[in-house]
């Protein structure tokens, strides 16, 4: 798929079946838009400090430069289905609701009827007939006629999910939904796993091994991605030595920082923050919750962060 880093240049959509032991090492951002839509199975997606159960029909629309992972549950094949697109390509007269969907920063999952997935699947199929065509004249722009009839249809017949009632369905996910709060504010502190554990009123062992078991990820190596994409973010707009950007995104060591930051980055602080300015995020954009890294670089998935000290 022609990505080039973490930009991309017209409209994408992938397909693909994943089982159980499918891993996201860790969460991963990207300066475009995703339309996750479940299309078999289940899984745990997470995103802005939340987790959600997805079924069949759910969808998910992920704003740029948000960290998310999903974990999948089901014991048979999960299919899931990606869309990749830009704000341009939707950009249709008449079409304001749509914009502010996007823009509609704290909603993200909706359910699609199960008499209604038909129309969707329907739209997806075409897109990817339309993606093999590849033709570089039309294929643009008749994927982005699909993809607004797509975001039509789900604006139509979805369904928004309640997310305080997910949560009191979901105790367990509530309570990691409260260690991720509690890393997510408590980043830049000297914080241990008693510390998160308990925010969210699970032991430390239960914690952690729920954690990961829920997320695909481990409590430690969620800490270490919210600091280090922190610490970009500072490194970008700001003349702090690297040691004081180190400390200021709780990080012990300055050495130990660097290490991480190459491991994730591909980096190090000092080449990262040399990058061409013009390829960082515009530090006037409102950044999520969850800080984003502030360049569109990719971020290696093949290792996990490493331990925190």
């Amino acid at each position: 798929m022609a990505i080039i880093g973490y930009s991309i240049n017209r409209i994408f959509i992938d397909t693909k079946s994943r089982d159980r032991s499918f891993e996201m090492n860790e969460p991963h951002v990207h300066n475009h838009y995703e339309l996750f839509y479940l299309n078999k199975g289940s899984c745990n997606f997470f995103i802005k400090s939340h987790f959600y159960n997805l079924v069949p029909g759910s969808v998910l629309i992920i704003p740029p430069n948000t960290p998310h992972s999903v974990h999948y549950t089901s014991k048979q094949q999960s299919v899931r289905t990606l869309v990749l697109f830009r704000e341009k390509d939707v950009f249709f007269p008449n079409m304001q609701f749509i914009y502010d969907t996007l823009a509609e920063k704290n909603t993200y999952i909706l359910q699609i009827p199960a008499m209604y997935q038909v129309h969707v699947e329907q739209l997806i199929q075409n897109m990817e007939a339309e993606q093999r065509f590849n033709d570089e004249r039309v294929s643009p722009a008749m994927l982005s006629l699909c993809l607004i009839q797509l975001l039509v249809i789900i604006r139509r017949f979805s369904t928004d999910i309640d997310t305080s009632l997910l949560d009191e369905l979901h105790t367990t996910n509530r309570q990691l939904s409260l260690a991720a709060t509690f890393i997510k504010k408590n980043y830049n502190q000297k914080i241990s796993l008693n510390d998160i554990a308990e925010a969210s009123g699970f032991s430390p062992n239960y914690l952690s091994r729920k954690f990961k078991e829920d997320t695909g990820i481990g409590v430690h190596e969620y800490l270490t991605f919210i600091r280090l994409n922190k610490a970009a973010i500072e490194l970008a707009h700001t003349d702090h030595t690297i040691t004081e950007v180190a400390l200021n995104n709780g990080f012990s060591d300055a050495n130990y920082f660097k290490d991480a930051f190459h491991k994730s980055f591909g980096l190090s602080p000092r080449e990262y923050r040399k990058q061409d300015a013009t390829s960082f995020t515009d530090p006037v954009v409102t950044f999520s919750d969850f800080a984003p890294v502030a360049a569109p670089v990719y971020l290696k998935t093949e290792d996990s962060p490493a331990t925190i000290k």
